[in-house]
């Protein structure tokens, strides 16, 4: 068994990266609410052939999740877990970020509020706090019974508010679509269980090229099965692969962050780190422009084009970012972003636990001059900074979710 990672630490670049990944996706989803803002600042539609900076959010928070895949198992390797319980792990993970992103979806639309028995923002804040207490990182010296009775109090409250949720036609809670944070579950399920796999079995170079190999061939399975939909009628393995398209594309880009995690910081490359991240990075542009010609640029749609233009403008960011943290050692303005780093399941739930609130209450949160054009942006942005201060404030204090 090779060790891929030589520090199971925490690594400044890396949770600088996640952190400003964060702040983003706060910023933009705010944003989302905004009229008469420039179409670059807006996700593009389905069937626009291109990709804006907000199309890009969501694929580098999941470029950013394997890049942690490395640290993540080798710290877990360190402590004793076979590949097995390790790979519990990442199932259980996997399992708990769907849950949310199912819950998180059905809280925001295919409901009948007047059929529910409860409003939907205090059942969207109870299921907040129902999250809160199964996830939360308790600390080691409160007792083992206390912390698992709040986590199973967790676990009835979400059954609970399951039962509650009223759809149309008295249907219940459905997978309308798994949410953000339940397509990062498949991805991270699928793109972390190849990671373990092949750490069992190959040498540290021979992995580098296993994981390159399985991304690409990810996304050319994409590319075949879309290009292929009406001949697959009747054929239930080939229509099941064809159905979870998405997550092909979306497991091939945590596997490129892996990729570029191990090109910084795999002992067997440190030597020539730079110069296998630019090549990295050359081919990966390379490929995105051979791919474009035969597939557009589409985020809904999670075509190739869009994966590999993704993945480059995330070797690129991630480069910029080492060159500023590691090398410069220009860190004084990590500190702003560290909330988000240490903490990103608080920080992106926070916002919706705030408007929750606001519902219940009746209060709207952001006043009407600020609804539309550079009075929105400014306001998104110093929304987005004020969550990061709450995140912080409430790290402090201790409190951390962790899947």
């Amino acid at each position: 068994m090779n060790n891929p990672v030589s520090n199971a630490n925490r690594v400044l670049s890396i949770d600088v990266f996640r952190g400003i990944i964060i702040f983003t996706m706060v910023f933009v989803n705010e944003l989302a609410g905004v009229a008469d803002i420039p179409q670059w600042m807006k996700h593009l539609p389905a069937d626009v052939d291109g990709m804006t900076f907000v199309d890009l959010v969501f694929p580098a928070f999941l470029f950013i999740v394997g890049m942690s895949i490395p640290f993540a198992i080798q710290a877990r390797a360190n402590k004793g877990d076979s590949a097995l319980e390790i790979f519990k792990h990442i199932a259980l993970r996997s399992l708990g970020l769907m849950v949310i992103g199912v819950f998180m979806v059905n809280a925001e639309s295919g409901y009948d509020a007047a059929a529910m028995s409860i409003s939907m923002p205090l059942w969207t804040l109870l299921m907040f706090i129902c999250v809160l207490l199964i996830w939360s990182n308790y600390p080691k010296t409160l007792s083992p019974t206390i912390s698992l009775g709040a986590k199973l109090i967790g676990v009835a409250g979400l059954i609970m508010l399951w039962w509650l949720y009223q759809g149309p036609d008295n249907t219940g809670m459905t997978t309308q679509w798994w949410g953000i944070l339940g397509l990062i579950g498949w991805a991270y399920l699928l793109a972390g269980s190849l990671f373990l796999i092949t750490r069992q079995f190959a040498s540290p170079a021979t992995q580098f090229f296993t994981l390159a190999v399985a991304a690409l061939g990810l996304i050319v399975l994409f590319f075949i099965l879309d290009k292929n939909k009406a001949d697959l009628a009747g054929v239930p393995v080939l229509e099941t692969l064809a159905g979870f398209n998405g997550n092909h594309t979306h497991a091939a880009i945590v596997l490129a962050g892996v990729i570029l995690s191990q090109l910084f910081y795999l002992p067997n490359f440190a030597a020539s780190k730079f110069k296998n991240y630019l090549i990295f990075t050359g081919v990966v542009c390379a490929l995105a422009f051979a791919s474009w010609q035969v597939s557009p640029i589409s985020k809904i749609w999670a075509t190739p084009s869009w994966a590999l233009f993704s993945v480059f403008f995330c070797c690129v960011i991630f480069g910029a970012v080492y060159w500023l943290v590691d090398v410069k050692q220009q860190r004084r303005w990590t500190v702003f972003f560290e909330p988000s780093a240490t903490n990103p399941l608080l920080v992106y739930i926070l916002p919706y636990i705030v408007l929750s609130l606001c519902g219940i209450f009746g209060f709207y949160l952001r006043p009407e001059y600020f609804n539309a054009g550079v009075p929105g942006i400014i306001w998104s942005l110093l929304f987005a900074c004020v969550i990061m201060g709450i995140g912080a404030l409430l790290t402090r204090t201790g409190l951390r979710v962790k899947l």
